[in-house]
């Protein structure tokens, strides 16, 4: 009897010098602390606003000429970035959403740029309108989710990724350590892998996506209902900068339903999961377990959020040759947030 007492206390031992070593490797602060952050995109020294040639011009559906071409030569290839070894334990990640499901050239429906400060566990998030005007090399001011598409159709799926996260990283003037990349397929079977996530709702709203109601208060939501939550715009009082904050509600929600006590032995799974459903990130498994724990201790105050500061104009877009609806942002105004939040 002895022996098998010795011999649970032995397991209890191990296991508690284990949770210490887990504690220990990934507490937010200590963990990227210890991290040389990889830098994936860095401000260019400038950006060409030259109207395209005809041939790089679209017409007026941008999705419909998947099989016409878009740039008249491809980017050339150049070297990753050296990894930056940080001063602070600050970084910035981009979570870019898709707007299509899989093996279709896709335009970014989701753009939301996360500074992230594991030491004073804050996250600063910044959402950045798909319908942002831009400059765009070799193409001209358009929208941003445009940076994707046509980077894509010419170059398949890594260089939309990197002409995405390029095009934040010019707007913003910042560099961007990690990404995470994902499209309505990959979302819909995380959300239902992780049994669906609750989200209070506070007035009743329709979605357009799946033509229902949803009604005011605390709701369960599938992975196709949230993705029509997170869709949806039209019938938001603020419209495109509602939906955003929408955004900001389904990310906690995940977190929490990811954290709570019954999926803690289900995490390490889950998470992989994640990596799987999401089309891309460059974050390792630990840097998912370490970012879920920071934002699990968040309070409200901990987490700013904001928005692109600006004004809607219509004006000639140089890919579909007609007037579009943009965002325009205020230059001075962006350089003072960015300056004040992301640095």
């Amino acid at each position: 009897m002895k022996r098998w007492k010795l011999c649970a206390l032995a397991v209890v031992v191990l296991a508690g010098a284990g949770l210490g070593l887990l504690y220990r490797d990934l507490e937010p602060s200590r963990h990227f602390e210890m991290k040389t952050y990889p830098v994936v995109a860095t401000p260019s020294a400038a950006t060409s606003t030259d109207p395209p040639s005809h041939s790089q011009s679209l017409p007026n559906d941008p999705l419909a000429v998947e099989a016409s071409t878009a740039l008249a030569s491809p980017p050339p290839d150049k070297p990753a970035p050296p990894a930056r070894l940080n001063e602070s334990t600050a970084f910035n990640a981009l979570i870019l959403g898709l707007d299509t499901t899989s093996g279709q050239t896709a335009r970014t429906d989701v753009i939301l740029l996360a500074h992230v400060i594991p030491a004073e566990k804050k996250v600063n998030l910044i959402s950045v309108p798909r319908d942002t005007r831009v400059p765009l090399p070799g193409i001209g001011l358009t929208k941003i989710n445009h940076a994707h598409f046509m980077a894509e159709m010419d170059g398949g799926k890594n260089a939309g990724t990197e002409a995405a996260i390029q095009a934040v990283s010019d707007l913003l003037q910042i560099p961007v350590h990690y990404y995470v990349k994902t499209n309505f397929s990959g979302f819909v079977t995380f959300i239902d892998t992780i049994g669906g996530i609750d989200v209070d709702i506070p007035k009743d709203m329709w979605l357009s996506m799946t033509r229902t109601p949803l009604e005011a208060g605390s709701r369960h939501l599938d992975g196709l209902t949230a993705l029509a939550f997170v869709r949806e715009r039209y019938s938001l009082e603020d419209g495109d900068f509602g939906r955003q904050t929408d955004h900001m509600k389904v990310m906690r929600a995940v977190v929490q339903k990811l954290l709570a006590p019954e999926k803690i032995t289900e995490l390490p799974g889950l998470l992989k999961q994640a990596k799987k459903e999401l089309a891309e990130t460059n974050l390792t498994d630990s840097d998912l377990l370490s970012l879920a724990w920071l934002f699990k201790g968040m309070k409200g105050q901990d987490i700013k959020y904001m928005q692109i500061p600006g004004k809607s104009v219509v004006a000639a877009d140089p890919l579909v040759r007609s007037p579009l609806w943009y965002w325009e942002p205020d230059k001075e105004r962006l350089k003072e947030l960015v300056r004040e939040n992301l640095h």
